[in-house]
């Protein structure tokens, strides 16, 4: 049940899990490491059934199946018994026992150990939890439970379902090991993970225990070295703070100016840590990460684990260059992808692509009828690997309509009159979708309504490009004359302040909450905690009457608007709700839009002083010209009510194929027209199964493709950043890089959001920032029209922004001129 490092080995795995295997090895080749203990993973199956948890947990394991959603829910009801749990006598006297030998009440780290952990093709790395500076048997027992019931938690929950890990295999052992108080900690890494050469190193450095590295608390030092002890490359880090001893728990202290500015480690220092890094490789055979301390100048190694991302890197960066070696663009098809990319951030599987396409080739078909022909529509191979589109263009006959569609998309009246029309008819069709019971629909039920969901995605995303998007983008550079004329740095753009379209009406419903919520300082300080949706409903009846007048209102807004089965809306991923609201009650200001500096009537008088008579037909089509915006908000969101079904169905043909709803590694690797031919046909083929599991196999390496194919559309060179101006004016700020809702919670007042792309989700955050940067976007983008509306500047389309800067950095963005560099 319990065992000291020195009697376990590297293949106790299974007894010791990965990192407790780990610690015994390298103990028995007199490696220098701390002194500790394991306890088993057959003492917490013990504890599982001193408990009666262990019949629990298997039963509702078997019950939920493949739901990752269900999985998750019924894991958090493990962890609760698991920390109210007590352990078996014996194995409570003997965890006693092991402690006191290692002192009197002695420092200890607290770290789990699970049996899937530290594999040579997967390291599981962060999925259970380690807890420090540990004292007292008491609060050693507490914290094994915790370790226990953290192999339950969401993020190792969710990791393991998504590599494939049977949930009831798992188990977890405890390591006990003693503290280092070091003064200096960090990772080492055998071969240079970022070049992938053998005969370098990389070092990464800070003061204090180690936790501030790994956790990615400070930017630490980081050394390239080659094996025989020169420094190859040295970047010093900012090393804002550093973790020490506190009286109970670990605590964080500033680091004082001057030790920031110096090196953390002396040249002895990284040769001690390179011999040991080689003395570890040597003895495992393979390329290692390894955790380390220095304490009175000796090393001390705390974990070492394989460095699993360097399996296949070369086959992998050889497919991703057959892929991309033939894209080239030009500046138009440029501009184009700069600003679709905010649509389609990542890659898709096959399924959700033919979705995005069945939108995205409406734009084409209606130009075509202008005979103007050109393909902006990524492509797609039969392994569900997506690069750029060709970047081809040419005109037919029907270049003689031109002029006919031009004339019908700048009649607004018309053009309007069409979109009230079509929305109307849009908004009873989907009225009748959500009263379909997609639990009990037969396979024949469900061809229809995919076949039905398919053409009614062609069909509003048409009418959008055609009367709304193009004459709002015909008739902008007319509209931007009108405005310069109040004030040259104006676009067509600003003409949208004060819109009630979707966008605003959650915004300020989110903003209202805010404020409500701010009148409450226990669920203000609950919410600003991190506490689950699930939790806060449970403990707040107000908060939970306020969102769910929200998600009634609102709830079919998705993360990624133009993903069908890649989204969640907020009834599917409510905590998202609570992501928004996170950074905006962290400030004490008042969070009504109202505060607004740009007044839309005021805008409007001095167009009418300046223009006078001509003033009421301007008005008149400006009204045009602001609804298009509208519409084009609505139908967003209708599609995203849609495709919210469409998942549903999707969920429902997948539990009928293959008894599963895990449809992400089920049919949605099945084109459109496949899946259809397999309903047609009542079951699945072999052939059918053969493409589900190859582009299944593929789909890492289909992200990391795209990935690639989008660096390609911007120019990386030289130290300032090029983009497009989405919103003018300038700022110097400190960077807040925000690449998921997830991390919302960082934003302070005053940052300067830098961000992947941004979409209506994003859009409360505008109120915090100074100014905006995007790697994707263009004028028409969600960021720069909010950008506009909140009178902050804009730069987007830069491309690198997110890898180029980090957290802390300060940066000065130019909306004007549309660039951005570091200060």
């Amino acid at each position: 049940m319990i065992l000291d490092f020195k009697e376990i080995r590297k293949e106790d795995i299974l007894v010791a899990g990965g990192k407790g295997a780990n610690l015994g090895e390298m103990t028995s080749a007199k490696i220098n490491v701390p002194n500790g203990f394991v306890i088993t993973a057959d003492a917490y199956r013990e504890f599982l059934k001193e408990n009666s948890i262990e019949k629990f947990i298997r039963e509702k394991i078997v019950e939920v199946g493949n739901d990752e959603n269900k999985l998750l829910n019924i894991a958090n009801d493990f962890s609760k018994a698991i920390k109210s749990g007590k352990f078996p006598q014996k194995i409570e006297e003997l965890i006693k026992q092991k402690y006191l030998n290692l002192g009197k009440n002695v420092r200890v780290a607290v770290r789990s150990s699970a049996t899937m952990e530290d594999l040579s093709d997967a390291s599981f790395a962060g999925q259970q939890e380690t807890y420090l500076n540990v004292q007292g048997i008491e609060e050693v027992l507490n914290q094994v439970r915790n370790c226990y019931a953290s192999l339950w938690g969401s993020r190792a929950v969710s990791y393991r379902f998504h590599q494939g890990y049977d949930q009831s295999l798992v188990s977890i052992a405890v390591v006990i090991q003693e503290m280092v108080e070091s003064e200096k900690a960090g990772v080492l890494f055998t071969v240079n993970p970022v070049s992938k050469k053998e005969n370098e190193m990389q070092i990464n450095a800070s003061y204090g225990l180690g936790e501030s590295v790994v956790s990615g608390r400070v930017t630490a030092d980081s050394y390239i070295v080659d094996k025989s002890g020169k420094i190859l490359e040295l970047n010093i880090g900012s090393k804002e703070t550093q973790i020490i001893y506190g009286n109970k728990n670990t605590i964080e202290v500033a680091v004082s100016d001057e030790k920031r500015k110096e090196r953390v480690l002396n040249d002895e220092e990284i040769f001690k840590l390179i011999k040991s890094g080689l003395e570890i490789e040597k003895h495992y055979g393979m390329p290692m990460d390894i955790e380390w301390a220095i304490k009175n100048g000796k090393i001390y190694i705390l974990q070492a684990r394989a460095i699993t991302t360097l399996k296949n890197d070369e086959d992998e960066e050889k497919i991703i260059r057959e892929y991309t070696k033939s894209t080239k663009l030009k500046g138009s098809m440029c501009d184009n992808m700069s600003f679709l990319l905010e649509k389609m951030p990542f890659a898709y599987r096959v399924l959700d692509f033919d979705f995005m396409i069945a939108i995205n080739e409406q734009k084409a078909k209606i130009f075509a009828e202008g005979g103007i022909i050109f393909d902006s529509n990524p492509k797609i191979d039969e392994n569900g690997i997506q690069t750029l589109p060709d970047d081809r263009k040419y005109i037919n006959k029907n270049i003689l309509h031109i002029f006919k569609l031009l004339k019908m998309m700048k009649n607004f009246e018309y053009c309007s009159r069409v979109c009230k029309e079509f929305m109307d008819r849009y908004e009873l069709e989907l009225e009748k979708v959500k009263n379909l019971n997609f639990e009990s629909m037969s396979l024949s039920e469900c061809k229809e309504f995919m076949k039905y969901s398919y053409q009614l995605t062609k069909n509003l995303a048409y009418d959008r490009f055609k009367y709304a998007l193009f004459p709002t983008v015909l008739a902008s550079s007319k509209y931007n004359k009108i405005i310069k004329r109040v004030n040259k740095n104006y676009t067509a753009f600003d003409f949208y302040w004060e819109l009630n379209n979707k966008t605003a009406i959650i915004t300020n419903d989110i903003l209202k909450m805010a404020d409500e919520i701010k009148k409450n300082v226990e669920l203000r300080t609950a919410i600003i905690s991190g506490e689950t949706f699930q939790s806060l409903c449970a403990k707040f009846n107000s908060f939970k009457s306020m969102t769910d007048e929200f998600i009634k209102d609102n709830g079919f807004k998705s993360d990624y608007n133009c993903y069908c089965l890649g989204a969640k809306t907020f009834i599917e991923d409510p905590d998202r709700i609570v992501n928004i609201l996170r950074p905006i009650l962290s400030t004490d200001e008042k969070s009504e839009l109202d505060e607004r500096i740009k007044d839309f009537n005021n805008l409007m008088q001095s167009i009418k002083n300046i223009y006078g008579k001509k003033y009421k037909d301007i008005e008149k089509n400006i009204e045009y010209f602001r609804y298009f915006h509208v519409v084009r908000e609505e139908t967003q969101y209708l599609w995203e009510c849609l495709f919210y079904h469409v998942r549903k169905c999707v969920n429902r043909v997948n539990k009928i194929f293959l008894d599963n709803e895990n449809y992400q590694i089920g049919i949605a690797n099945l084109f459109y027209n496949e899946l259809i031919e397999a309903m047609d046909r009542g079951f699945l083929n072999e052939l059918d199964k053969e493409k589900i599991k190859r582009r299944n196999e593929k789909f890492p390496i289909a992200m990391k493709v795209w990935d690639a194919s989008k660096l390609l559309v911007f120019n990386a060179k030289g130290d300032i950043l090029k983009g497009v101006s989405g919103s003018t004016g300038s700022a110097v700020g400190k960077v807040c890089i925000i690449r998921s809702p997830k991390e919302f919670y960082k934003m302070q007042k005053g940052d300067i959001l830098v961000c992947h792309f941004t979409d209506p989700e994003w859009t409360p955050l505008f109120k915090l920032a100074s100014a905006v940067v995007a790697d994707t976007g263009a004028t028409l983008s969600h960021a720069a029209i909010v950008a506009r509306e909140f009178n902050i500047p804009a730069v987007l389309g830069v491309g690198f922004a997110t890898t180029r800067f980090k957290d802390g950095d300060i940066i000065q963005v130019d909306g004007n001129k549309g660039i951005v560099k570091g200060c």
